[in-house]
């Protein structure tokens, strides 16, 4: 299965998302030293907003992913993640969401 969609598919398993997008990333690293001919992506992004954070430090809920996803990160070199309630997403973007 395609890292990606697995990502996508292990967090929807688990927690209750409210929005995600996992990116494959590893075009902005392509001098990088990491980056070679291997299907499997370098660098991966994730956005996630989840009502499950609410009340969680931030340190808590990289916890959860990182654990969550330990298999899936040990076959990439990076992995950014960007983990919010859907308040906190909504004051970063300043937009309401519907």
């Amino acid at each position: 299965m395609d890292i990606i969609k697995a990502i996508e598919e292990k967090i929807r398993n688990a927690i209750n998302v409210v929005d995600i997008n996992v990116v494959d990333g590893s075009i902005k690293h392509t001098d990088h030293y990491f980056s070679s001919p291997s299907t499997l992506p370098s660098h991966v992004e994730l956005i996630l907003i989840s009502e499950d954070f609410v009340g969680m430090s931030v340190l808590k809920r990289h916890k959860l992913i990182y654990e969550l996803l330990k298999s899936e990160i040990e076959r990439v070199h990076a992995i950014s993640l960007q983990l919010y309630t859907q308040s906190e997403y909504n004051f970063k973007n300043k937009t309401i969401k519907a």
